[in-house]
């Protein structure tokens, strides 16, 4: 189905809903000048520091040291017309600090640059129809269950946001959403587009359970249905392949007295159609099996400084031959990325196996101390490994074939230790240390340097903000 056709039926949808009389309509809490409009801003801003050191384990040590401060501030108003229509805008200036990239001199800021200007990152209306059924239109963030297949990524200094139309249901143990997204559209490449409007369109289906026992706070079922045409999305420097995909997951949450843990399961199934640019002797469909296991499990002793213990699990599907017509190497999507493998963000998820062991105190009623080892590996020894922001180093590296990663599924470990700071006033303060221990497939990894690429290197991160 294509997007603008749920576009139209959304709007027909709109109309046809029967209007409540002013007399049926509930009284707002609020009467500012008897125009039954409410105004509520909102703010905030974060500085962070990192520092990483030896980040291609010694293997190019020229260049695999950096040292940088970021900010991200935002500004956020949000307007209420009674009880039934709001809308929100939220604005953002992030910027590197000391970057003068297309600056006429030092210091001064003068182009407009992904690095320095003000960008909407959300900016939607929902109306609520009465009670239980809700419409959402405009930019806004995605977030289903624990985040782990849409979620906004706060930790990013520009989080995700769609474009999309929802329509909800909410009543008192269930809640339901359809999610109409338009994520990109492309530009027309001859000869190789299947469409002459090439686009890419999600469409969810999301169950919220609510209410089941007191101990779940999260129960989500999720259907995700993605369509993308043949098209470029450079002008067509490169053209990306279609997708014909369904995801489907299941997300749970517990916390009770003592225990606590979380649940994720997903598969995904569908085809690729290779664009014959893409095309290898001749393949012009792929076709996507794949599969992602999180579960985690944890013992709290809330008298006792509210000391937590967890262990975990992580499984997701590698390939173990990526040139047949199979891809079962786990895509993760728009996952919330942060924690979920490390604070470090060394690796992602994505052909990754791992266990995790960690335990977090209270030193005070301000300060929380913790900290967590991860054992990881590939899943598969042939497939690549997904790296994150911390892991660009070896990413760069890899792409330019100055590293080649050894036939070895040991990825390495990641120690990370933190500290969290909660002021009375508002305000957070994190600081984190992680150290990586490169595994046997950097050990055994062939370089152009002739080092070898498995020695230990660290990360230093503190970052500071607030809210509200």
């Amino acid at each position: 189905m294509n997007f603008r056709y749920v576009s139209i039926l959304s709007s027909i949808l709109l109309f046809a809903t029967p209007t409540l009389s002013s007399d049926s309509r509930p009284k707002a809490a609020y009467d500012l000048s008897a125009k039954d409009v409410f105004f509520q801003p909102g703010a905030g801003i974060r500085v962070r520091y990192e520092n990483l050191r030896n980040a291609t384990g010694e293997a190019f040590p020229n260049d695999e040291d950096e040292s940088q401060a970021s900010h991200r501030a935002q500004f956020d108003f949000r307007l209420y017309k009674g009880e039934f229509i709001e809308t929100f805008f939220q604005f953002l200036n992030q910027s590197d600090w000391g970057e003068a990239t297309s600056n006429s001199s030092a210091g001064q800021k003068d182009s407009f640059a992904k690095t320095n200007g003000i960008l909407v990152n959300q900016a939607w209306g929902i109306w609520n129809v009465d009670d239980s059924f809700n419409v959402l239109i405009g930019r806004a963030p995605i977030h289903l269950g624990l985040g782990y297949t849409y979620g906004r990524n706060d930790w990013f200094n520009v989080p995700y946001s769609f474009d999309q139309v929802k329509l909800g249901a909410d009543w008192e143990s269930l809640k339901l959403d359809f999610i109409a997204v338009k994520v990109q559209e492309f530009s027309q490449v001859d000869n190789q587009t299947l469409s002459s409007d090439p686009e890419e369109n999600h469409y969810i289906l999301n169950l919220d359970i609510k209410n089941l026992v007191d101990s779940i706070d999260t129960f989500t079922f999720y259907v995700v249905q993605v369509n993308r045409d043949l098209g470029s999305n450079d002008g067509e420097v490169s053209v990306l392949n279609g997708l014909n995909m369904q995801r489907l997951g299941v997300e749970a949450e517990i916390q009770g007295k003592n225990m606590f843990g979380s649940l994720f399961f997903t598969y995904i199934t569908g085809e690729e159609k290779v664009a014959p640019i893409n095309q290898v002797d001749g393949v012009d469909k792929i076709s996507i099996k794949q599969t992602a296991l999180d579960l985690r499990l944890g013992y709290g002793l809330p008298t006792l400084s509210n000391l937590r213990f967890w262990g975990g699990y992580h499984f997701d599907s590698g390939d173990s031959n990526t040139s047949d017509t199979e891809n079962k190497s786990y895509s993760s999507h728009f996952y919330e990325v942060y924690g979920q493998s490390g604070v470090m963000d060394i690796i992602r998820w994505g052909n990754l196996s791992m266990f995790r062991l960690g335990a977090q105190v209270d030193l005070s009623r301000h300060i929380t101390l913790g900290t967590e080892l991860l054992m990881m590996s590939r899943t598969e020894a042939l497939d690549a490994i997904n790296f994150g922001e911390a892991g660009r180093f070896y990413r760069d590296r890899i792409a330019a074939g100055d590293i080649v990663i050894g036939e070895d599924t040991n990825t390495g470990r990641e120690f990370d230790i933190w500290l969290d700071f909660a002021y009375e006033s508002g305000v957070d303060l994190r600081v984190t240390y992680s150290h990586f221990f490169p595994g046997g497939a950097f050990a055994n990894a062939v370089t152009t340097s002739g080092n070898s690429a498995d020695t230990a290197f660290f990360q230093f991160l503190s970052q500071v903000g607030y809210s509200f």
